[in-house]
């Protein structure tokens, strides 16, 4: 059972514009037509799918996937909030969800924002110098800034956020990350907007981060996967996916928190039986965050020693 933790605060002290858990979203505002989809409209709630379409595998299924997939269904909580889960055997080629939904991002959108940013580094870094751009990525991906987030989506609009927004959502779209969208700048009011994604599409980024990684063609999936793996394995935030695996195991992950979310989503490396695998849980609607983060720990011991025991 791993140590229970609060939710995860900045220590003001060392990094006053780190990442604090958001407010909890306004209900009067409205969803994005991918938040359309939420477990209480769809009537399948609790349903397993292996992933479908868009995928560097050919939608491979097997039956170790297939039995883990119930298993942690089974071991979701059902009176703490809205669960979806996202898992994939890199090596093996399968993977699969469970309530497959678009939700509230929290800071999992910093990943989006780091793949524009990367898609247009060569102009970026033209224009506000690759120390500038350097130094906002590091700490929005490591310790989660969000000044540094708020910052880069200013540099992709020019100056203006909201066109660094639409960016955000282009490169979005142009990838096939149909659940996710980026309605606000982080800790900006949601009345006009959220940020959505869902553990599909963050479970896909992470995939092809990896695929992009370890293909040797000149036409790799993502731009820039190198650097943004190198920031994903610097990642300071480890009291989820990594908090219970055994001693060793390697992790490159994204956090998110709100002050009813808890997210995360990761590439687990270099493993001991070399089945590398992406995990990614999101939670909302939470009553105990501290639990949630307990059970994302748990739940990852789980899928990693099923294909790693």
């Amino acid at each position: 059972m791993p140590v229970t933790q609060a939710p995860e605060q900045a220590d003001a002290s060392q990094d006053p514009s780190a990442d604090q858990p958001e407010p909890a979203p306004d209900d009067s505002s409205q969803p994005s037509e991918a938040h359309a989809n939420t477990p209480e409209a769809n009537a399948e709630d609790g349903a397993i799918s292996p992933s479908q379409g868009n995928s560097v595998f050919d939608n491979k299924a097997d039956q170790t996937m297939e039995d883990l997939l119930a298993q942690i269904r089974l071991a979701l909580p059902v009176s703490n909030g809205s669960w979806s889960v996202y898992i994939c055997d890199l090596s093996g080629g399968s993977e699969g969800t469970i309530n497959d939904f678009s939700m509230q991002a929290a800071s999992l959108i910093k990943l989006y924002i780091m793949g524009a940013v990367y898609e247009n580094y060569d102009s970026l870094t033209q224009q506000y110098g690759a120390q500038t751009i350097d130094g906002y990525l590091l700490p929005m991906i490591t310790v989660s800034d969000n000044d540094a987030a708020n910052s880069l989506v200013s540099c992709l609009g020019g100056g203006d956020s909201s066109a660094g927004m639409e960016k955000v959502n282009s490169f979005c779209t142009e990838h096939g990350y149909n659940s996710t969208s980026m309605g606000r700048l982080l800790l900006a009011s949601n009345e006009f907007g959220d940020n959505y994604t869902s553990a599909y599409d963050c479970g896909k980024f992470l995939k092809e981060i990896y695929q992009s990684c370890a293909d040797t063609s000149s036409d790799p999936i993502l731009a820039h996967a190198e650097d943004m793996y190198a920031l994903l394995k610097q990642q300071q935030r480890s009291n989820k996916i990594p908090a219970d695996l055994p001693e060793g195991v390697k992790v490159a992950n994204k956090t998110g928190e709100l002050s009813n979310v808890e997210n995360d989503a990761g590439i687990l490396y270099d493993t001991n039986s070399g089945n590398d695998l992406v995990i990614c849980f999101l939670s909302e609607n939470l009553t105990d965050t501290a639990a949630a983060q307990s059970t994302i720990a748990q739940l990852s011991r789980t899928i990693y020693l099923t294909y790693n025991g």
